[in-house]
């Protein structure tokens, strides 16, 4: 029974050394985090401007996604559509460009968000690190 209590306890303790580990890690990367941005001047420039594009890149890619697949595209696409069946501001041609234009645009727009994240990642990650531009996808 002892024998037991043993190896129920160095399992605990193992789960716990894993917590504490994993917990001294992300209060390393937020201690970087923190301290990166007053790099990005100095000797250390290029490896400032580095992280700068990793963390862009981490927050860019799924925002230029959402913003790609939910709206920007879909809208796009339906006035497109709506455009090419006559008369744009039509209702039949609206809602026609509405059914056609909504899910063809959420599904190009997935893969367009991402490439488009991704490249505003790394121009301004890399150019003006860590700054409140680098996170913002714009058009």
């Amino acid at each position: 029974m002892a024998h037991l209590a043993i190896l129920n306890f160095k399992k605990n303790g193992d789960r716990k050394m894993k917590m504490k580990s994993l917990a001294m890690l992300a209060a390393s990367v937020l201690c970087m985090g923190t301290a990166m941005p007053s790099y990005a001047d100095g000797m250390l420039g290029g490896v400032a401007s580095f992280f700068g594009s990793t963390t862009a890149l981490i927050i860019d890619i799924p925002e230029g996604i959402l913003v790609h697949s939910l709206w920007r595209t879909p809208k796009e696409t339906s006035h497109i559509l709506a455009e090419k069946f006559g008369d744009e501001k039509g209702l039949g041609q609206n809602l026609a460009g509405l059914a056609l234009g909504v899910p063809t645009g959420f599904v190009w727009g997935i893969p367009l968000g991402a490439i488009h994240g991704g490249r505003h990642a790394l121009d301004t990650g890399w150019e003006k690190p860590f700054s409140t531009e680098s996170y913002l996808v714009s058009e």
